[in-house]
């Protein structure tokens, strides 16, 4: 069961916020456009369109239309235009302003899936545009800063221009990998923090953190019609092996049964380490027979992890089973998966309870413990019948 925070979703977030950034950008260009283009009027028709796209494409992010690739590069080739529509009107070679071609790959790029492919290809757009620029205005197609009446017909020349082309066309392309490759570093690490900050540090199950995330969200489908249960798995005899061995050796078991834990169960399962040697198995969509199944399944296998790994010194589980009621609050729920585990563990341990049930294992194989300081491997298996009470 996959908990972790989708990446998409915090593409979202991103997106959102970039959206915003433009919105801003545009509405702060429409509110002072007369006085940097007072006599261009077709500027406040360019700008004005460029606001109602700025919006438009918030609205798409809100209703989350469109999501990907091809909204981000539609977003990119959009601010692309505008930008060098106003590069035009202030003139291409005679102003800061082509550097905020720097920022259209960037800014889009955060907001996408796909940060590479969008990045590097609208910093190709950009100059593409702008280059496109500097030899429409070098070959007199267009005239050389119409914003600007203290410029206009004074044509830069023809090394200012390819300075100016060369400059941009670098640092749009130099910037975008760099700060490309900052992301998609802090893109691994944010991935790695949001994994360590649901999962335990030594098995790598789920821990306690997620485990009561995850149960508050079946409680709540359990309300609209689901089913779940959960199992409270206690180790027996875990203590001497930390005593006798020492932790080191009590952690490798810990592993080991984490790692048989998640073989038993199915992948929509959730298995967390709940605290020291305590371990809880959430069953969605689980029937009564199957959560049997799954629990006979974990004591056999608990069993038979800590004898092949330390033989003279046996680890069982006394696992505790509740199916969810509704109406019932996690604590409620906890508590009697807990309760469980205890009158498994208070009847030998070795086995599971369920309701008034407690159930020995089947097969009924558990090492014998030998004497200290024997490391024998030849475990004389013990069988029980099966007894309910």
């Amino acid at each position: 069961m996959n908990l972790i925070p989708s990446r998409l979703q915090r593409r979202s977030s991103a997106s959102r916020r970039a959206g915003l950034v433009r919105v801003a950008f545009s509405l702060a260009a429409l509110a002072f456009a007369d006085s940097v283009f007072p006599d261009i009027r077709g500027a406040l028709v360019w700008i004005a369109g460029y606001t109602a796209l700025a919006i438009g494409f918030q609205w798409l992010i809100h209703r989350d239309i469109l999501a990907g690739e091809k909204r981000s590069i539609a977003m990119g080739l959009v601010d692309t235009t505008f930008l060098s529509y106003v590069v035009y009107l202030l003139g291409p070679a005679s102003s800061v302003l082509p550097f905020v071609y720097l920022l259209i790959p960037v800014v889009n790029a955060a907001s996408s899936a796909t940060r590479s492919r969008v990045a590097m290809r609208l910093a190709g757009v950009a100059a593409f545009a702008y280059t496109g620029l500097l030899a429409l205005t070098a070959l007199n197609v267009v005239p050389h800063a119409p914003a600007r009446p203290e410029l206009l017909g004074l044509m830069p020349p023809i090394p200012q221009l390819v300075a100016s082309g060369t400059l941009v066309v670098l640092s749009v392309l130099i910037t975008t990998n760099i700060v490309l490759r900052q992301m998609l570093a802090l893109d691994r690490m944010n991935a790695r923090l949001a994994e360590l900050s649901h999962l335990d540090e030594l098995t790598g199950l789920c821990n306690r953190r997620q485990l009561l995330a995850e149960l508050r969200r079946q409680l709540d489908r359990l309300a609209r019609g689901g089913s779940f249960s959960v199992m409270m798995i206690d180790l027996d005899g875990f203590k001497r092996v930390n005593d006798e061995l020492g932790h080191d050796a009590g952690d490798l078991l810990l592993i080991d049964i984490a790692s048989a834990l998640h073989h038993e169960t199915r992948a929509v399962d959730l298995v967390a380490r709940y605290g020291g040697d305590e371990f809880v198995v959430l069953l969605p969509d689980s029937s009564t027979e199957g959560t049997l199944a799954v629990a006979q399944r974990i004591v056999d296998a608990v069993a038979r992890t800590s004898s092949e790994r330390w033989s003279r010194i046996p680890v069982t589980a006394s696992v505790g089973i509740a199916l969810a009621e509704k109406g019932e609050d996690l604590g409620s729920l906890m508590r009697r998966a807990d309760t469980q585990a205890y009158a498994a563990k208070r009847a030998g341990g070795d086995r599971f309870s369920i309701a008034s049930h407690v159930v020995p294992t089947r097969s009924g194989v558990v090492p014998q413990p030998h004497a200290s300081g024997s490391r024998s491997a030849d475990a004389v298996p013990r069988h029980r019948n099966i007894v309910t009470k």
